[in-house]
């Protein structure tokens, strides 16, 4: 099963202190940087990355099940505190097997 992912960590509105935000990348950034990498190299992620010039990540997820794609993504360090939204994707050939089905019913 493939599932478009989107993280988006929301702009509170509030600047960080340089310790802050040190700590923010040091703890969150990286680390999910770290793991997003392994996901790919697994094989678990196979397209997509961060978003330029915001703290948010784009990608394609093959997974077995909703179960191992809800594990993988709250295995994020950036995920506790972002917008997440997923979307199931079909394969173009199914879709257009059952466009072709639909036709043919008319």
């Amino acid at each position: 099963m493939k599932f478009l992912v989107e993280i988006d960590h929301p702009k509170t509105g509030q600047p960080l202190s340089l310790e802050a935000g040190r700590a923010f990348i040091e703890n969150v950034i990286l680390p999910t940087l770290a793991r997003a990498e392994q996901l790919a190299k697994q094989g678990r992620i196979i397209a997509g990355g961060p978003v330029a010039g915001r703290i948010a990540l784009r990608f394609i997820a093959e997974v077995e099940s909703p179960q191992s794609l809800d594990r993988l993504i709250s295995g994020l360090p950036l995920w506790p505190i972002s917008d997440t939204r997923v979307t199931p994707l079909v394969d173009f050939t199914e879709r257009r097997a059952q466009v072709e089905l639909l036709l043919q019913d008319r």
